[in-house]
């Protein structure tokens, strides 16, 4: 050891005695010193960066969840309120069709006029043979359950909410609160947010043909998007991401294509089964969004770097 310590000290006198390799050796040693402090700096900020991303995907997807929770409160007081109308609950109880229908008429109309998210209000009477219960109608029935999901319908996508009515523990009657899913676009709109429902396209034979006929629009995969309800750039922008992209997006969770910033949440229907997707997302230039805060960041901090190693190598020259 004490051998190896006085090597290395003849070492340092034969370099510094020959002063031109002395200071070439001190300023190759700085240069790859002062290069690798820039790949460290650049790879946190860009591990920042993508933490960042990350999280901007999590907190998307998590106002998904506290929408639709949001709605299934909402849809809850209205049945609540419908179940506590005695006069209501007799006719369904005993199938006056006629009436039943009268009270939904006015009831959606109502809800029409007031704006109130176009909600729309169904109530199925077992007594009647007139209808033909769709799947979890029968489900809540024979569950005696409340039952709350998305719901490819004929008419359309709807988030549903349905509760049983119950009366000596049989089941006389349904009630049904609907939305549809493309509505939630306002809510986000409001945020400057970005929000495109995209049904897989398997999903197309359960809407029927008058319903569909022209209004579907082929995006990227085997998506599809109903065109009526989405006219933005950022609706338009999907058909154009490569596919690789997409592959990336949904492997890491996010994509950042130039011009957006894009995330998904899956969108499982009633029943568990996989119907398509919500991509979210915003520009990336958005003055108070994430992304323009983590590249300003990234920015200032490469920026200062840069300026230490320049004001470095100044000084050694």
């Amino acid at each position: 050891m004490f051998s190896f310590i006085k090597y290395l000290q003849g070492l340092k006198e034969r370099f510094q005695r020959n002063k031109g390799l002395w200071f070439t050796t001190i300023t190759v040693v700085s240069i790859i010193g002062i290069i690798l402090t820039i790949y460290l700096i650049t790879t946190m900020t860009s591990n920042v960066s993508e933490k960042v991303y990350q999280s901007m995907a999590k907190e998307y997807k998590l106002k998904v969840t506290n929408l639709l929770d949001a709605k299934q409160e909402e849809f809850k007081k209205i049945a609540l309120v419908i179940s506590m109308n005695d006069n209501l609950l007799q006719q369904i109880e005993t199938n006056k069709l006629e009436d039943i229908i009268s009270f939904e008429t006015q009831l959606n109309e109502q809800f029409l006029k007031q704006s109130i998210n176009n909600y729309k209000v169904s109530i199925y009477s077992l007594g009647s043979n007139q209808a033909i219960l769709r799947s979890s109608v029968i489900s809540v029935i024979k569950s005696k359950n409340t039952i709350y999901g998305i719901e490819v319908m004929s008419d359309g996508v709807y988030n549903t909410y349905l509760q049983p009515l119950i009366k000596d523990d049989n089941v006389y009657g349904v009630l049904e609160v609907k939305e549809s899913i493309h509505n939630y676009k306002k809510d986000f709109s409001k945020i400057n947010d970005e929000y495109v429902f995209l049904l897989d396209k398997k999903m197309l034979s359960q809407i029927s043909l008058e319903t569909k006929n022209g209004k579907y629009k082929n995006m990227i995969n085997d998506y599809v998007v109903e065109q009526s309800f989405y006219d933005t750039k950022f609706t338009s922008s999907i058909r154009e991401i490569d596919k690789e992209l997409f592959k990336s997006m949904t492997r890491n969770d996010y994509l950042i294509d130039g011009i957006y910033y894009r995330t998904y949440k899956t969108i499982n229907d009633i029943n568990g089964a996989e119907i398509g997707m919500v991509m979210l997302g915003e520009f990336i230039d958005k003055e108070d969004g994430f992304v323009n805060l983590a590249d300003n960041m990234t920015k200032t901090v490469t920026t200062v770097a840069l300026g230490l190693v320049i004001s470095i190598m100044l000084f050694m020259f």
